[in-house]
C-alpha cells in the first residue's frame, strides 16, 4: 500500500512539474524589450502603455512613471481591458525573475485576447529600472 502511495505520489508531482515546465514554456514566446530599449521608446514619447502586472499594493509602493495597475490574474476578461488600447504598443513588466512568469503570462493573455503589439519587459525588469535610477513614481 506505501509502494502505491509513494508512486501515486511521485506520478502526481511529475504532472505537475511537467505542467509547470508547459506553461513557462508557452510564454517563451511573447517578444521582449530591454530596459535601454523601453527608456528609448519612453524618450521618444512613443504611444506606449505600459503595464504593471504586480499586486495593487507593490504598484502604489513605485512603478515606472506612467504605468498602468493591471495586476497578475490567471484569466483575464475583457471588462478588465476594456480601457486598453487593442493596436497600440504594450510593454508588461513585474519582479518574478528570469522568464517573467507573470508578465509574460499576462502577455500571453493579451495577445490571445487580439492585442497586437505586446511586449514584456525583460529581467531584470523593473528592479533593474530601480537599479539604474530610472523614473519612478
Amino acid at each position: 500500500m506505501k509502494l502505491r502511495i509513494s508512486r501515486l505520489f511521485f506520478f502526481s508531482v511529475a504532472l505537475l512539474f511537467l505542467f509547470n515546465a508547459a506553461t513557462y514554456a508557452a510564454h517563451d514566446e511573447v517578444p521582449r524589450v530591454t530596459i535601454e530599449e523601453l527608456k528609448k521608446i519612453i524618450d521618444t514619447k512613443a504611444d506606449v502603455v505600459i503595464l504593471d502586472v504586480q499586486s495593487k499594493g507593490v504598484y502604489d509602493k513605485g512603478h515606472i512613471k506612467g504605468a498602468l495597475s493591471l495586476p497578475w490574474v490567471e484569466e483575464l476578461t475583457d471588462s478588465a481591458v476594456k480601457h486598453l488600447p487593442r493596436t497600440k504598443p504594450i510593454v508588461a513588466y513585474c519582479d518574478c525573475g528570469p522568464g517573467e512568469t507573470d508578465s509574460a503570462g499576462m502577455a500571453a493573455q493579451l495577445i490571445d485576447m487580439g492585442f497586437t503589439e505586446v511586449k514584456v519587459l525583460k529581467d531584470p525588469s523593473i528592479r533593474g529600472w530601480k537599479k539604474a535610477g530610472l523614473p519612478i513614481e
